[in-house]
C-alpha cells in the first residue's frame, strides 16, 4: 500500500514539473501568437488565452519559488 502511495506523489510531481514549466508555457505563448497571426483565432479569444498563460506562468515562478 506504501508503493501505492509514493508511486502517486511521483506521478503528480511530474505533472506539476511539466504544468509549471516556464519552457512549456513560452511554447504555448509562441504557438498562441502563430494561431492569431494565421487567422485560426481573433484578437479576443488570443486574449483570453494568453491572459490564462501568463497567470500560469506566474503560478509557475511562485511554485518554483515554493511560494504557492
Amino acid at each position: 500500500m506504501l508503493m501505492i502511495g509514493w508511486v502517486l506523489r511521483q506521478v503528480v510531481a511530474a505533472a506539476e514539473r511539466e504544468y509549471y514549466d516556464p519552457a512549456n508555457i513560452q511554447r504555448a505563448l509562441a504557438e498562441l501568437e502563430t494561431q492569431l497571426d494565421q487567422g485560426v483565432i481573433d484578437e479576443k479569444e488570443f486574449e483570453r488565452q494568453e491572459d490564462v498563460l501568463l497567470d500560469r506562468l506566474e503560478e509557475a515562478h511562485q511554485w518554483a519559488n515554493g511560494t504557492l
